[in-house]
């Protein structure tokens, strides 16, 4: 026999469960290895306003003079082949956190090997952004600095 106005606790449990979840996806924000993905992602594809959102420079620096320094370094690495993929993340403050990466210079090449790198992320504005001056020279040519 059933009762009026008596919820199921399975339907109860469902609906927190979606909120719950809608609450992190919408308010959580990205997670830093996420960021780099995107950043490793524009940089493949060659996306410069992805790359001018997602670069942090200390100290900073106009919105333009980034972007101008992106299209440098993508016309002198236009060529460059590269794949990754991310070994970890962790966070040494809420602000800042270290992205490993495997990645693989010269991707077409048969002797090519996947090498140790690191990414240094910052939040800024809630935002994880790319401190672009910290990423090692061996990995990318022609960074912007």
């Amino acid at each position: 026999m059933k009762v009026r106005g008596r919820a199921n606790w399975i339907i109860l449990s469902v609906l927190v469960l979606t909120a719950i979840i809608a609450f992190l996806a919408f308010f959580g924000g990205e997670a830093p290895s996420t960021a780099a993905n995107r950043f490793l992602l524009a940089l493949g594809k060659g996306d410069v306003e992805t790359l001018t959102e997602m670069s942090y420079f200390k100290p900073e620096r106009p919105r333009e003079q980034v972007e101008a320094d992106w299209k440098k370094t993508l016309s002198y690495s236009r060529h460059f082949l590269f794949v990754w993929r991310v070994k970890s993340d962790r966070r040494p403050t809420p602000d800042r956190a270290i992205v490993a990466l495997l990645f693989v210079k010269d991707a077409q090449r048969s002797g090519s090997y996947e090498e140790n790198f690191i990414l240094d992320l910052v939040k800024v504005d809630g935002k994880w952004k790319v401190d672009v001056q910290s990423i090692n020279r061996e990995m990318f040519p022609a960074l912007p600095r």
